[in-house]
């Protein structure tokens, strides 16, 4: 497994290097060319006439290209598979489905790999939801994250309210407008916050996001992701909510 590995590492490294000089080739190319003819005073070369017969052959030269990329980058997909290495592999395949966007047979393939990915970081947490926000995991910007929750709860409603309803001012106590009450939510607060602040001079943070029984999302940016029921200051909960959290780092 581990010359498997080397083998493949070696592929991949060659496959983005080759792919970042052919990239610069073409960028060099595409901006000497107007130069060079700028510099020679020399006008802009008419387009070749090309015979029917000789768009064939090329037509089927970019055929045979195309089918021996496909051949080379399914054999590299299913190494990084056998590899354990399932987000290189579906880095390729998204490659794949941006040469054919209509292909269900590679969309599927990516949502398996999606799957497996969330399973092999996927571990149980159960929250005590007597609690206010709790940290569960931690998130990488960019990479595919999912919480499911099962179990249920009671509540019992203290404190008294008035003609403008339920307090909705601050996000650590009060009740988030926006998201039902009663449903679990979320917000990943970023682990180098930026000194942003609105119009009005208070600190921006992020928005908490209803989790409901099941919810999938990719973070923006790296952070702490903290859950809580959504209840006005005050409300008393009882009993635990398990959860299944995948794609992120259990807290500390």
């Amino acid at each position: 497994m581990a010359r498997l590995t080397n083998e493949i590492h070696a592929r991949w490294t060659w496959w983005t290097a080759a792919g970042a000089a052919l990239s610069v080739v073409l960028l060099v190319w595409l901006v000497a060319a107007p130069l060079v003819e700028a510099q020679t005073g020399k006008a802009k070369a008419r387009p070749k006439t090309v015979s029917p017969n000789e768009m064939k052959k090329l037509d089927v030269r970019m055929d045979d290209v195309q089918k021996s990329f496909i051949k080379d980058t399914a054999s590299l997909i299913r190494d990084f598979e056998e590899a354990g290495q399932p987000e290189r592999a579906k880095l390729l395949l998204e490659v794949l489905l941006k040469l054919d966007p209509k292909n269900d047979s590679i969309r599927k393939k990516i949502d398996d790999l999606n799957d497996k990915i969330l399973d092999q970081s996927e571990f149980e947490y159960e929250l005590d939801v007597s609690k206010p926000w709790v940290q569960v995991g931690v998130v990488t910007g960019g990479k595919l994250a999912r919480i499911t929750a099962e179990g249920d709860y009671k509540f019992d409603a203290a404190g008294k309210l008035t003609a403008d309803g339920v307090p909705a001012q601050d996000s650590a106590n009060d009740m988030i407008t926006g998201v039902p009450m009663g449903t679990l939510m979320g917000v990943v607060m970023p682990a180098n916050p930026q000194p942003n602040r609105t119009a009005n001079g208070n600190p921006n943070k992020p928005p908490p996001f209803a989790v409901k029984s099941e919810y999938e999302w990719t973070p923006k940016q790296d952070g702490v992701l903290l859950l809580k029921l959504n209840f006005p200051a005050g409300t008393k909960c009882t009993g635990k909510l398990k959860l299944k959290v995948s794609g992120m780092l259990k807290a500390a």
